[in-house]
């Protein structure tokens, strides 16, 4: 018989192929370059310009000889004028550690006028017994104008504050525009501080009026355009109360509530206001709820303290 044929022969497999080699990484983008300075320049330079613009705008009826400069300057007045009475700067200051003070700093001192200070600052002396208005005391009453010249009083201007706004209490800020710490920044640091709480501005006499008790020479961006002298009418207080509030409108970017002492300047000596200083009287029950140490002094401690009362009793 025939022979069977032979099986078929298969290729051995083909070994599988090795795997590509991966590439190499991409190396890393080079480093964007920086901007060139001219462009640095010109941002800074458009948002400075933005800035004066700003203020420029909103300051257009500002007392200050030099309102732009006097804003941007605003921080570096905070610390040149942070005047301490008491050693503590944290804390406010009472009217003994100003009186001690303000003696070392103006009695037998070379070019100081002892005896005109004492007139124009009797609150602080040694010899004075302060009567000011307590926490828990009931707030001083007293005759008072609108700037347009109608008669009220302070608490009736408190409770109709208080009232319109729907507070329990109102903040009373006593304001000098010729007091350089006020102007500066103490006004409107005192008046933000009030952190929600509505505020009624008393503008008294003047803290340092031309001619009377001068301020020493100081530099324009702290100088006001005005020469204001001693209030010799109700007008020519309502006028220096107008620059005043203009400034702190300004500067606060809304409408203040201001009334004017009347010239018997009764609410300045119930509260020993002079040059400035910061209360609150609870509406329903006119009783002082907060009460500053004396001004100038410690004007830090002051909007701390007032702010940290207004935050305890709007929360």
């Amino acid at each position: 018989p025939p022979s069977p044929p032979p099986p078929l022969l298969r290729p051995p497999p083909t070994p599988p192929m090795p795997p590509p080699p991966a590439p190499p990484p991409s190396p890393p983008p080079p480093p964007s370059p920086p901007p060139p300075s001219s462009m640095i320049r010109a941002l800074v330079v458009g948002a400075g310009a933005a800035a004066v613009l700003y203020i420029y705008i909103n300051e257009r009826e500002s007392p200050m000889k030099l309102p732009v400069m006097s804003t941007i300057m605003t921080p570096m007045f905070r610390r040149m004028m942070a005047f301490t009475a008491g050693g503590d700067p944290a804390k406010d200051c009472t009217q003994p550690e100003v009186a001690e003070m303000e003696e070392k700093a103006w009695k037998d001192v070379e070019g100081k006028d002892w005896r005109l200070y004492q007139k124009m600052r009797p609150y602080n002396l040694k010899s004075f017994t302060s009567k000011a208005p307590a926490n828990g005391s009931v707030a001083p009453d007293g005759p008072a104008l609108t700037l347009a010249g109608k008669p009220t009083s302070l608490l009736a201007e408190v409770k109709a504050l208080g009232a319109a706004n729907g507070a329990a209490h109102v903040a009373v800020l006593f304001d000098s525009l010729t007091c350089p710490i006020w102007r500066t920044f103490a006004g409107v640091d005192l008046t933000n501080a009030a952190y929600g709480l509505p505020v009624l501005h008393v503008y008294v006499l003047e803290a340092h009026a031309v001619g009377e008790f001068d301020t020493p020479p100081l530099p324009p961006p702290v100088q006001i355009k005005e020469e204001i002298k001693v209030h010799s009418s109700e007008e020519e207080r309502a006028h220096a109360a107008g620059l005043a509030k203009a400034l702190l409108e300004a500067k606060v970017g809304g409408e203040v509530a201001m009334i004017l002492d009347s010239m018997s300047n009764e609410l300045e000596r119930a509260y020993e206001a002079r040059p400035f200083r910061a209360y609150v009287i609870e509406v329903a029950t006119s009783k002082v709820a907060f009460a500053s140490g004396p001004g100038p002094f410690n004007v830090n401690a002051k909007v701390t303290g007032l702010k940290a009362f207004a935050k305890s009793v709007l929360s």
